[in-house]
């Protein structure tokens, strides 16, 4: 009966990876579809409208108005997909890997960052993907939640491990699954056969930890 729960458990583990790794294929073809497809249409339609902008004769200066409202309106659209697309799958992650993914969060957070980075080569796939969304929520979290000051990024990986941790100055209080997302990342981390531990006492700020086998 243990041979038989443990192999039902090793087949449980597998499925779950296989499901997670399969996820985010679609979503990195999504994010190379928008990106190749929608958005260079909307940069050539954002470069014809300031032509034509241009073209409007001064005599019809309602047509020019409206001309220049769509070519201030259509890049702030372009903005927005390319938000949803780093969303759906960052590509400089897929292109960089995790360090420069973790400073692009970084200049995008509203708050302070200070970021310590040991991560010298690739990793595998999926735990770039795990950790850059652990760092991701966690940063969310922080600036709606925590009414912190600054936030610090660790992120080291060993022969064996990536190790991670997001610690904020802020008021903790925070608890896994009300509304946080940590469920979702609990799911993901531990498919990997890794563990997300979060650290959050009254008042004195959150940490959230990540450890990735990189096996």
């Amino acid at each position: 009966m243990a041979d038989s729960l443990q192999e039902s458990h090793a087949e449980l583990s597998t499925s779950r990876s296989r499901i997670l790794a399969a996820a985010d294929q679609a979503r990195r073809r999504i994010e190379r579809d928008l990106h190749d497809g929608t958005q260079q249409r909307l940069v050539s339609l954002v470069l014809e409208l300031r032509a034509a902008q241009n073209a409007v004769p001064v005599d019809q200066p309602e047509l020019r108005a409206r001309v220049a409202r769509l070519t201030e309106t259509l890049p702030a659209a372009l903005d927005e997909l390319r938000e949803l697309s780093r969303g759906i799958h960052p590509a400089i992650l897929s292109e960089g890997g995790l360090p420069p993914a973790l400073r692009a969060l970084a200049r995008r957070t509203l708050l302070p960052v200070e970021l310590d980075v040991d991560v010298p080569r690739r990793l595998p796939e999926p735990v770039e993907v795990a950790a850059y969304y652990v760092v991701s929520e966690a940063l969310a979290n922080t600036t709606k939640h925590a009414f912190a000051s600054s936030v610090r990024i660790s992120a080291h990986a060993r022969d064996d491990a990536l190790r991670l941790s997001v610690h904020d100055d802020g008021v903790g209080g925070a608890v896994a699954g009300r509304g946080s997302g940590l469920v979702g990342l609990t799911d993901r981390v531990e498919a990997l056969g890794g563990t997300l531990t979060l650290d959050s006492p009254s008042g004195h700020g959150t940490t959230l930890e990540a450890r990735l086998p990189l096996g």
